[in-house]
């Protein structure tokens, strides 16, 4: 069993890699094999270049971290995802990872009959951060964005995906933050 970390956030001292950590520690402490995509750390580029749209629908990657990231999928069998919501939404970085890496022929097959998934992920743990409260969030956009998310990932063979969510970060305790990290590897 193979867990692929993803993190989006530029900033090494943020909360997102505080839990990054957490999660590394406890796979490290538990000897499973795992590996980390820091989509910043990477300089990975989410923008969809004319170049690279005009080979997407056969497949083709133009992009040797593309492959990489793609070659790193293909082992993954729990797939962790962190990220802060910025604006409703995901970072750039991994609204663009999912629309240059999770490739026709590689992630699902679509020949004119719908989306047929072709990875087999048996899990997906997400964990967010935002600076607004979870339940004002939720009004607002999580439901739909998580929808969204799960939707694509399951339509490409990913199962058993499950959410955490700390809101208000930015008003959070110590006590309340220590509680929260100690908490995250119990979830994978």
């Amino acid at each position: 069993m193979t867990t692929t970390l993803i993190i989006d956030h530029p900033w090494k001292e943020s909360f997102n890699h505080a839990v990054l950590n957490k999660l590394i520690t406890g796979l490290e402490q538990d000897q499973k094999i795992y590996q980390v995509i820091d989509l910043n750390k990477d300089g990975f580029d989410p923008v969809m270049k004319k170049e690279e749209l005009a080979v997407y629908q056969s497949g083709s990657v133009l992009d040797p971290l593309v492959l990489h990231y793609m070659s790193l999928l293909k082992v993954t069998t729990q797939l962790v995802l962190i990220f802060p919501i910025w604006w409703y939404s995901s970072p750039a970085s991994l609204k663009g990872f999912l629309d240059k890496v999770l490739l026709n022929e590689f992630a699902f097959f679509d020949g004119g009959n719908g989306i047929q998934p072709l990875l087999s992920i048996d899990s997906v743990v997400v964990f967010t951060t935002s600076d607004q409260p979870t339940a004002s969030l939720e009004q607002r956009c999580t439901r739909s964005y998580k929808h969204q998310l799960t939707t694509t990932l399951e339509d490409i063979g990913m199962r058993n995906i499950s959410w955490y969510h700390l809101g208000a970060v930015k008003n959070t305790t110590e006590e309340e933050r220590i509680e929260y990290l100690d908490s995250v590897y119990e979830k994978l």
